[in-house]
């Protein structure tokens, strides 16, 4: 298990690591949450119930009906005590492999590269 100040500094990275992956609502409905993760609603369920996705339980109409939302920052506290994998290794990995490429390959990743920065300069860029 992390200590805390561990988890906040994880947290932090794998916040970076997986912000442009997830939906940039702070809380999230149970569809979205089994989206990201690739599973079903219900598997999200289990978790909420198990306490092993934190989140909040939400009387909706008078009470009648019980909704589950998902802070996204324990969806992304989630993801990262269950990755087998730190954002750094997965970066030293890549920059092995880029190394390989012919100088087409490159050239093409260059290109896909800045388009993709410049993406998600543009997401950053609106407000929440």
């Amino acid at each position: 298990m992390y200590s805390l100040a561990t988890t906040q500094t994880d947290l932090a990275t794998w916040r970076e690591h997986l912000a442009f992956s997830l939906p940039k609502k702070e809380l999230l409905r149970p569809d979205e949450v089994a989206l990201a993760l690739g599973c079903d609603s219900r598997t999200v369920l289990r978790l909420f119930d198990d306490a092993s996705l934190f989140g909040h339980d939400i009387n909706a109409a008078g009470g009648q009906r019980q909704q589950m939302r998902c802070r996204r920052d324990s969806l992304i506290l989630f993801l990262s005590r269950r990755a087998n994998y730190a954002p750094a290794d997965m970066q030293a990995v890549l920059t092995e492999v880029i190394g390989h490429l012919p100088v087409s390959a490159l050239t093409a990743l260059r290109q896909i590269i800045g388009e993709q920065i410049q993406k998600r300069q543009n997401y950053r860029g609106k407000p929440s």
